[in-house]
């Protein structure tokens, strides 16, 4: 299960790292949608971010055969504060894509190259 998460260590402070996700997000034409800063829920310094891409989720959802990806979305990252320094997890979508099938799969792909792009602004 751990190939299914990607981890990555930032080498930004906590704060730093949250600002670099949410500005390369932009900078790809995608927009974060949601922000969960759940530090004072789990006491850990702990905020996920939620991004989507308009054009990306139309075309994945268009075909109702397809709709079930609907419960993977929108793609998250979580920065997390851990002993040994801060952390941006993800899913790996790349594996993901690799599991299903035709032109959702290559959908999946062209989302993982947009993640790895995210991920590559704080390392």
């Amino acid at each position: 299960m751990s190939q299914m998460v990607k981890a990555v260590r930032s080498r930004y402070g906590f704060e730093e790292t949250v600002e670099r996700i949410k500005a390369k997000t932009k900078e790809l034409g995608w927009n974060v949608i949601g922000e969960h800063d759940l530090a004072g829920k789990v006491d850990v310094k702990l905020t996920i971010i939620e991004i989507c891409n308009r054009n990306f989720a139309k075309k994945v959802l268009e075909n109702p055969e397809n709709r079930w990806i609907s419960a993977f979305m929108p793609c998250h990252f979580s920065v997390v504060e851990n002993p040994d320094g801060v952390y941006v997890y993800c899913m790996n979508m790349g594996l993901f894509a690799k599991m299903v099938p035709g032109e959702l799969g290559e959908i999946l792909s062209e989302v993982s190259g947009i993640d790895e792009k995210i991920v590559s602004s704080v390392i």
